[in-house]
């Protein structure tokens, strides 16, 4: 008896591993990113999470929430990373720009590089993107 289930344990363990390693490969992964740190370095950090992201989970779907001081991440005239997130746009990732930050620093879409995209307000973006199912991570500290 004591051998039919510790077969039976081990037997249910592996099903649960198939079962969940198949999971995790077929679920549509969602990553919303809040971006407002004018911090390079957070900057950096973030691009190099999403390509970490992607190794583990690929396909996951990424949109990179900009605002506030983060607005310069995306500027035509003040990106260091302007290559960088043009790659990443073409890989998939979305660039949603809050349009109050734009009001705010007083931009026009042609300020900012081809690659992004616009919401009307960062922080309505963030309780849709949670409300449709996708985590949320913040970038920086």
């Amino acid at each position: 008896m004591k051998t039919f289930i510790q077969i039976f344990t081990l037997a249910c363990g592996i099903m649960l591993m198939a079962f969940s390693n198949s999971y995790a490969q077929t679920k549509t992964h969602k990553l919303l990113i809040d971006l407002n740190s004018a911090d390079t370095t957070d900057q950096g950090t973030m691009m190099r999470q999403i390509r970490n992201l992607w190794k583990e989970l690929p396909g996951t779907q990424v949109e990179v929430l900009i605002h506030g001081p983060a607005i310069a991440f995306i500027k035509k005239d003040t990106s260091p990373y302007a290559l960088q997130i043009e790659k990443l746009q073409k890989d998939g990732v979305v660039f949603a720009v809050c349009r109050n930050t734009m009001k705010r620093y007083k931009l026009a879409d042609t300020d900012l590089l081809p690659t992004a995209s616009f919401v009307p307000s960062a922080i309505a973006e963030t309780v849709l993107k949670q409300e449709e199912g996708w985590s949320y991570q913040k970038a920086g500290h």
